[in-house]
């Protein structure tokens, strides 16, 4: 059975910058299995972060059983999505690009034929490493570019030791909850259950 701190953490992916950007909408939270009560809880998460009440936004989660298998419920329908999304992209189809992110926050940012080429555009030059060029496009259709890094390291950089990149998403994911919030024992729960050890690093120093 995996920690409370390891819960709590999991379960804040819900209203990370991620998470509130994948799941806007709650047709993709009922894709994913939740409950209404859970839907709703996911809502009230949302507000509560936007008003800076991070731990709140956390409990109210963990009361409505957001759990491991509740995450990886969503980031299945996530890797779904985003599988589609690319495949669409790929394929210029603006019509399977559609399907792909009804439900999302960026079926409202890209929803016009003009707005989904300009997103390709955007998702071209990303490929090329363009990202400062990228990010000035989807910034004009409203999108948040996604972040380049995503876990523990120097500067918020990625792990690059070969334990963190076994990680799972959701280990990840809760990772960089906790150490945003500087949840020293989340951070330690984590770490722990993923088998990893930090000799030499004490918490707090990033």
């Amino acid at each position: 059975m995996k920690s409370k701190p390891f819960l709590i953490a999991i379960a804040a992916f819900a209203v990370t910058a991620t998470g509130v950007q994948a799941f806007g909408d709650s047709q993709m939270l009922e894709r994913a299995g939740l409950s209404v009560e859970q839907i709703s809880a996911f809502e009230v998460a949302k507000e509560k972060r936007e008003s800076g009440d991070f731990e709140g936004a956390r409990d109210v989660l963990v009361e409505a059983g957001v759990d491991e298998a509740v995450l990886k419920s969503v980031h299945q329908v996530m890797r779904e999505s985003r599988v589609a999304m690319h495949k669409a992209l790929e394929d210029a189809d603006y019509e399977a690009f559609k399907v792909a992110v009804l439900g999302t926050p960026l079926a409202d940012a890209v929803d016009t034929e003009d707005d989904f080429k300009q997103f390709l555009k955007a998702h071209d030059l990303k490929q090329e490493g363009k990202w400062d060029e990228a990010k000035v496009i989807l910034n004009d259709l409203g999108v948040t570019p996604p972040q380049r890094h995503f876990g523990m390291g120097h500067r918020g950089g990625m792990m690059m030791g070969d334990d963190f990149q076994n990680l799972t998403d959701e280990q990840r994911d809760a990772l960089q909850v906790a150490r945003e919030a500087n949840d020293k024992e989340a951070v330690q729960a984590i770490l722990n259950d993923a088998g990893i050890e930090m000799p030499g690093r004490r918490m707090g120093h990033w």
